[in-house]
Order: C-alpha cells, then structure tokens, then sequence
C-alpha cells in the first residue's frame, strides 16, 4: 500500500521537469512468461541527470549463473547486473537497485530472455525507471570549481569569493593582477596581498616600458617567499621576460640577485601560483639607468679591452675562438676579428656572430676507390673527423685513416698531413694461402681466389706471369725473347687489379 501511494508522487515531482519515467517489464507480466521469450530495452538520461532502474518484483527460473532464464542490465555498454531466480522486494531496494544507475548523461540498456524449458510458469520481472538530477557539486570530484559550487537541475555553476573574479574557463577564481606600468621610471611590485598570503590560480603580469636608451632595474627585499616542492622544483613560479628572453623560474626563499640589472627598456614581470599554499610571496621596486653594453658581444669570441660592461661610443675588438669565424650578412669570412662600437641602446655595432669553420667535404673522385667509411651525413665543422677507406679488397690505405678539421679549414691527418690518402695496390697477396706450398710436380689445380694474381700470357708466346701492381707484370726472359721494345697485346689473369685487360709496359 506504501509502494502505491509514493509511485503518484514520484510521478508528478518527476514531471515537473522530465517525462522520462515508466514501467519496464518482462512479457506477459504478472500472468508468467511463455519459453523462448525476450526483451530488449534501452533509454538515456538527459545531460546533468542520471537513469536508474528500481525492480519492484523478480522471479524468474533459477540455474547455475542464470544460464537459463535471466535479465541483464547494462550502464553505457558495459555489464552491471544478471538477475535470475526470485528475490524479496526489500533484498531488491538494498542489495539490487542501488547498483542499477548510469553514469550523468549516460544510458541503461536491460535484456530479458528465456529457455525452452519452465518446470512451473515464473510470472517475470517489473521495475520503474525514472531520471534523477546530478548533484555535480556533492557527487562530481570533476565538477573543478576552485571555491563555490551551485547545483541546478541539469547542471552547475561556480563562483568566487570577494576579490576574486572566475577565469574564462567559468571554473577557475583567479585575481586582477595583470598592470601595465609603461613610462613609469620608478615603483613598486608584489604578489597579489603582500605582505599576506598570496592568492591561489594567480596570473599576475606587470608589464614595464621606457625609453630605448634606458634600462631597468630590479631591487627585491629580503624576504623571499614562492612555493617550493622539497627536490628544489617551482610549484609556484616568478619569471623576468625580456628581449633576450625569459630569466628564472625564481622560488623558494632566496631573492633574484640586487640590484638585478635586465638590460632591457622593456620587462615583464610574471608571477604564477597553484590552488594550495600559505606563503607570502615578493616585492620589489624598480628604477631606471642607462643602457650598458654587455661584456660577451657575441658567442665563442673575446672582446679587448677587456671590461665587465662598457658604455656609450666605447670600441673594442672582438676576437673569434680558435676554429671559429667571422660571419658576415651569412658568409663566413677568412677573419677571425673585427671591430664594434656600444650604442647608446645597450647594442654592438656592428655585430657579427663567430661560427665553426667548415672543412667542407673532402675532394674525392666520384669513381675513386677511396670514399669515406660514413658518406651518407659527414660531419664537417672545426673539430669534426672524417675516416677513409678503400672499398676494394685488392687496394690498402696509405697514411692515416683518420683526418680532422683543423682551425684553417683544412683536413689534417693526426701527423699533420693535409693532403688526401691514397689506395694501393696488394696484389700478389691472396686472401687465403694455398693448401700446397711446394713444387708444382704432382700439384692440384688452383682453387678460385687462391693465386688472383697469376696471369696466362697467349702472345707472342703462352706462358705464365704475376701482376706486382696495376700496370706492372713479371715473368720468364724466354716468353718474350725476340722482342724488342714494349709488349702491348692482351693479357689475361684469373684476379684482376683494375680492369679486365691491360698490357704489359715492361718486361723483367
């Protein structure tokens, strides 16, 4: 009687802002459901809300992991419950339907099927399904409001205390801390609520600006105080922007160094913090001087005279490191020194950067024997090395294998040499000795490879010689006896040196 008179109000308090509700139940219901039955049943719930199904009655055929008669409930796909036999309404509202709710937005999806067999007629299942508003604010950790969450029908909404403003993701409270100080020559600077706590989410940026022949310059108090992890890294952070770059992050307890010159006219101040944390922050007061230029013109150089900055119209001569060189408008110049003058503007002029000589790649023939062990990607900056090698079997390297790139642009070998390596000939040296060493009576015939220098000479007479390199030949007085001058005819040999034919320039 209970259960009858709370479905009307659930009804109506549920129709005030959704029709999604009903009945689901397995065929014919209550009468009992025939064998080889089935139903399939699926709904969502509107965004903010959640579905939820609570079984009123369930008596269904039992077996073993309700292989036989089941229903199955479903939350986005995924499987929650398999129900067979019979359970008592209050073991259904305190063991079952707690467990049969969708996610916010989500669906439930319920299938009901039955065997062939029924040893007496179960008269099925029932359940009312009904969608419920999300209380995103008590139930969502993900609801990510940093301070106040307001729950309405279908969704939520955040707010901040006083002082604070909600950020453009409508989640975040953060503080108005951004000011722009351009043209101011001197002030003051601090986390937002100094000397208090700062606040959390801040994104604070003070930006500075004078005129291009001035400088700033930071003075920060002793204390010091931006949220620190224990191995040293920034949890909440203070940077310094200027034209040359970002200077920090700065945390901890220890202030950035005073006075901290910038060297710029114009600097941003940046100061970010995390949603946790008690510390008090920084201040600072800023004041203007005139531009010096820096020590260190340009990289890898040294300027003389020497100073630790230098003013207006003063000149000096920058010297390039050994193995660097001057770069002039993208060429590399033979100089290694030039001169510059400070402008009023903190600058070099003219300033030219000191770069890696380059060697170059190697002159080597295309069709040469000897090429570089790695050609695809040579390295070939000052003090970059380069290894060479013969790429046929039959040639050996003469001098060193290895060349470096010196400070003049050259290749030197590790004894100073600059010329190129060469390939010579091996021949007469085979790969493997033959098996027979001793005299030719009762021999075996030569195997491949075993004597590649051997050659068979056919004119004027046959008989027998050995290349000793590319071009040279010896062999018996009697094979060429009678002839006079150079032998010139075809010769040929089973190795080769460099070609498949060559003749004989000289006879031995």
């Amino acid at each position: 009687m209970m259960l009858r008179l709370s479905l009307p109000l659930l009804l109506l308090s549920h129709s005030a802002y959704s029709m999604l509700l009903g009945w689901v139940e397995s065929p014919g219901y209550p009468t009992g459901y025939l064998p080889y039955s089935s139903l399939n049943w699926s709904r969502c719930a509107p965004k903010g809300h959640t579905l939820s199904i609570r079984l009123i009655h369930l008596d269904l055929e039992d077996s073993q992991d309700c292989e036989n008669d089941a229903v199955k409930v479903y939350s986005d796909g995924n499987l929650i419950s398999v129900l067979c036999g019979k359970r008592e309404f209050e073991e259904l509202q305190s063991a079952v339907n707690p467990s049969l709710v969708s996610s916010p937005g989500g669906c439930l999806s319920l299938s009901f099927y039955s065997d062939y067999s029924n040893t007496r007629r179960h008269t099925g299942f029932r359940g009312f399904y009904s969608s419920q508003d999300y209380d995103e604010c008590e139930s969502d950790p993900d609801n990510r409001c940093t301070q106040f969450c307001h729950n309405f029908i279908g969704g939520y909404y955040c707010s901040c205390r006083h002082g604070y403003h909600l950020d453009k993701d409508k989640h975040t409270c953060t503080v108005g801390c951004t000011e722009d100080l351009s043209g101011l020559k001197k002030g003051d600077i601090s986390s937002p609520s100094w000397p208090a706590s700062y606040a959390e989410n801040a994104k604070c940026q003070h930006t500075l600006s004078v005129e291009p022949h001035l400088q700033l310059e930071l003075h920060f108090s002793d204390v010091f105080d931006v949220e620190q992890s224990p191995d040293g890294q920034c949890i909440d952070a203070l940077r310094i922007v200027t034209h040359t770059g970002t200077l920090g992050p700065f945390c901890g307890n220890t202030p950035p160094p005073s006075p901290f010159l910038t060297h710029s006219h114009h600097v941003q101040i940046r100061f970010t913090s995390d949603g946790f944390g008690t510390n008090k922050g920084f201040s600072l007061h800023f004041v203007t001087r005139d531009k010096v230029c820096l020590a260190e013109v340009t990289p890898h150089s040294t300027a003389a005279p020497r100073k630790s900055e230098y003013h207006q119209g003063q000149t000096v001569t920058v010297t390039c490191d050994v193995g660097y060189a001057v770069n002039t408008q993208g060429t590399l110049a033979l100089s290694s020194e030039y001169e510059t003058t400070c402008l009023n503007t903190g600058v070099w002029s003219p300033s030219y950067s000191c770069e890696p000589v380059n060697c170059g790649f190697p002159d080597i023939p295309v069709d040469s024997i000897l090429q570089l062990v790695d050609s695809d990607n040579p390295q070939t900056l000052y003090e970059d090395q380069i290894e060479f090698q013969c790429t046929s079997e039959y040639y050996i390297l003469e001098g060193d294998d290895t060349y470096t790139c010196n400070a003049k642009g050259e290749w030197e070998s590790g004894d100073g040499e600059t010329k190129m390596p060469k390939c010579i000939e091996v021949c007469g040296r085979p790969k493997t000795h033959p098996a027979n060493t001793g005299r030719i009576l009762g021999g075996k015939d030569a195997k491949l490879g075993e004597i590649p220098w051997h050659l068979l000479i056919k004119e004027p007479r046959r008989g027998g010689a050995s290349l000793i390199n590319d071009r040279w030949a010896v062999t018996a007085a009697h094979v060429v006896e009678n002839v006079e001058g150079n032998l010139f005819g075809p010769v040929w040999w089973t190795g080769r040196c460099k070609t498949n034919k060559t003749s004989i320039h000289q006879v031995l």
